[in-house]
């Protein structure tokens, strides 16, 4: 029996809880597993490898939706495998996905799926579209259901057309009204850690429909191939932490494949339709710029502790220029270094900024930096910021310019420890720096700074790294 009639066998047998699917490694297989049934509470059903060698290898070749598709899925665990689907071509082959979990036409809530340590890779071809690509979890036809405890860590993702890492619902979202939010079905326990994302027709990884989700240490490289977009951003969350993640090489092309549109190209995105979004500890490097802010219905955005290293057009990026519905940003605490040959804007393609507050920052320019054409904003403040080889912002209320006096700035490079961020060392300041104490005392600064040095609450340092005591 050949390995796509086996998955097929597979396929007819309803999944008891407590057992187990193993795939002998070094093995190849064709077509799709598409296991059904459930698990329960302390027994899942689990897919993995037996032996020794390589990952078993399910290829599903262009041919079907997905190499592992689980619909309706509760306790279910897929663990150690490696996953491709392509005919080989940069055609596009239609919706495929590498590992493709879905709910469909079922109300309530799906519980515990689990995706680890697996290698999803060469999925379609080099090709755009946001609900399509790599790892993705969709609720689709639903009015009233949600995921509760979805864990996607460890996993390796690339060469994918479409979205590396991705999640949506029919059901889910965030309304922002001016008496108030309402959210529906958000899912909840939802942890996006530990996974390499790299080569992507379209973002990275794209976070959506969640309550105090959690992203971090993950690398995300070279987004957006096919199509312009940020590597990761948020839409319909409550809470969300994008934190302790490395973006970069997202470059090219700022229009897109329209010829227009909004021209996303930055590591991170705080996008519309979200609440109460953190997007902290994070190293964003060589893309066109660190990090967007959309001005339709947003509230609440808090953008701390980043490392910014060698934008090449801009640093901050405001999305929809006609649009005014953000609300209460809160940008404190970041250092951008800008080596000398780029030239860059602060905020990119003289965007306006909007409703924000930048207090602590560092704005390190080797050469020469400028602000963009529309800097002044709308309602925008500056407070205790340090300038070089930038002028200070005219609203700055006690601007310092000065050198920073890093420790070895610039030389951060990729693939870094997120675990420790300890490559990212260079960027503190000395002893002596006019960096030390010279900050805004901001309340809820969470506690600890890039490195997981607890604060001085005597005295509030600028930049991403409090000076040691």
């Amino acid at each position: 029996m050949d390995s796509q009639r086996k998955f097929e066998a597979v396929s007819q047998i309803e999944m008891q809880p407590g057992d187990t699917i193993l795939l002998k490694r070094g093995m190849l297989f064709t077509g799709m597993l598409s296991p059904q049934g459930n698990g329960a509470e302390g027994a899942p059903v689990r897919i993995g490898a037996f032996g020794r060698g390589a990952r078993p290898c399910i290829q599903a070749r262009g041919k079907a939706m997905a190499g592992v598709l689980l619909k309706n899925p509760s306790f279910w665990e897929v663990h150690g495998l490696e996953v491709t689907n392509t005919d080989g071509s940069d055609d596009d082959q239609g919706n495929l996905f590498g590992i493709y979990v879905l709910v469909e036409r079922t109300e309530g809530t799906y519980r515990h799926v689990y995706i680890n340590d697996c290698h999803v890779h060469d999925v379609n071809g080099m090709v755009a579209g946001k609900r399509r690509g790599g790892i993705h979890v969709h609720m689709t036809k639903v009015k009233n259901s949600k995921f509760d405890d979805l864990r996607i860590t460890n996993n390796r993702v690339e060469n994918i057309g479409g979205v590396g890492i991705g999640n949506d619902s029919s059901c889910g979202e965030v309304n922002l009204r001016q008496d108030g939010v309402e959210a529906k079905n958000l899912w909840t326990r939802v942890y996006v850690a530990g996974n390499r994302v790299d080569t992507t027709g379209r973002n990275n990884i794209i976070a959506r429909v969640s309550k105090d989700a959690v992203y971090e240490h993950n690398i995300l490289a070279n987004s957006s191939r096919r199509d312009t977009g940020h590597s990761i951003f948020c839409f319909n969350t409550d809470g969300i932490k994008i934190q302790y993640n490395e973006a970069y090489g997202n470059v090219g092309d700022t229009k897109n494949q329209d010829g227009g549109g909004e021209s996303d190209r930055g590591g991170f995105d705080a996008d519309y339709n979200c609440i109460n979004t953190f997007i902290q500890y994070n190293y964003s490097h060589d893309n066109l710029w660190f990090c967007g802010i959309m001005k339709k219905p947003t509230r609440n955005v808090v953008i701390r502790y980043n490392v910014t290293q060698n934008d090449r057009l801009g640093i901050y990026f405001y999305g929809f220029e006609k649009e005014t519905r953000a609300e209460n940003v809160h940008i404190y605490n970041n250092t951008h270094f800008v080596q000398r040959g780029l030239d860059v804007e602060v905020f990119a393609e003289g965007r306006t900024p909007l409703n924000s507050t930048f207090e602590n920052n560092i704005f390190y320019f080797e050469g020469q930096g400028s602000w963009g054409r529309k800097a002044a904003g709308i309602n925008t403040r500056f407070r205790n910021n340090l300038y070089f080889n930038i002028e200070p912002h005219p609203s700055d209320t006690n601007p310092i310019v000065a050198d920073p006096g890093f420790l070895k700035p610039g030389r951060a490079g990729t693939d870094i420890d997120l675990t420790t961020m300890a490559a990212l060392g260079g960027y503190r300041p000395r002893p002596g720096s006019p960096c030390v104490d010279a900050g805004v005392a901001i309340a809820g600064n969470g506690g600890r700074d890039l490195l997981n040095v607890e604060l001085d609450g005597a005295g509030a340092d600028i930049g991403a790294f409090e000076f040691p005591k």
